[in-house]
C-alpha cells in the first residue's frame, strides 16, 4: 500500500471514529443521562440514584443533539467528498460546534452536586467541573484558530503555485 492510499484510509478511519464517538455521546446524553447521578446503597440493599442533573439539562440537550447530528452528517459527507478545502472547513466547523455546545453548558450549568454526601466534595466538585467546562471551549477555540491559520497558509501557498 503506497503512502497516498494509507493517508486516504487513515482519513476515512478518522471520520468513522468521529462518527462512532459522536454517536456514542449522542446515545449516552440522550438516553442514559439518568446515570449522571450519585448512587447510595440503602440498609435493605436497594440502591437509590440521586440525579446530579437539574431540569436545565433538558434546555442544553437539543443544542448537543443538533451539534452531534451536524458532526455525524458532515463526517459522512467528508468520506464521500474528498476535497481538501471542504474537509478542513468541516473540521474547523467541528471546533466551532464544540465551542457552542460547551459554552452553552457552562452558561446553563445543569448540575446539582448537593446530593454528594461529602461536604468537602460538594464545595470542590462544582468548581473543578466549572473550570473544566470553561477550559473546554478555550481548547476548541484555540484548535479551531490554529486549523484556520494552517488552512489559510496552505491555500495561500497553493494560489502562488
Amino acid at each position: 500500500m503506497d503512502s497516498s492510499s494509507q493517508a486516504k484510509s487513515g482519513e476515512v478511519s478518522s471520520h468513522i471514529s468521529i462518527i462512532l464517538v459522536t454517536l456514542a455521546q449522542l446515545i449516552f446524553f440522550t438516553w442514559f443521562h439518568k446515570y449522571i447521578a450519585w448512587n447510595t446503597t440503602e440498609p435493605d440493599g436497594s440502591v437509590t440514584r440521586l440525579s446530579m442533573l437539574t431540569d436545565d439539562y433538558f434546555i442544553w440537550l437539543p443544542i448537543m443533539i443538533t451539534g452531534s447530528v451536524i458532526v455525524i452528517v458532515t463526517s459522512i459527507a467528508m468520506i464521500a467528498y474528498k476535497n481538501y478545502r471542504f474537509r478542513k472547513t468541516a473540521e474547523i466547523s467541528f471546533n466551532i460546534i464544540g465551542v457552542i455546545i460547551s459554552v452553552s453548558l457552562v452558561c446553563i450549568f445543569p448540575f446539582d452536586f448537593s446530593v454528594i454526601p461529602n461536604a468537602t466534595a460538594v464545595n470542590v466538585v462544582p468548581i473543578a467541573v466549572r473550570i473544566f467546562f470553561i477550559l473546554l471551549p478555550v481548547f476548541y477555540f484555540v484548535t479551531g484558530i490554529i486549523m484556520y491559520l494552517r488552512l489559510k497558509k496552505k491555500l495561500a501557498v497553493q494560489d502562488l503555485d
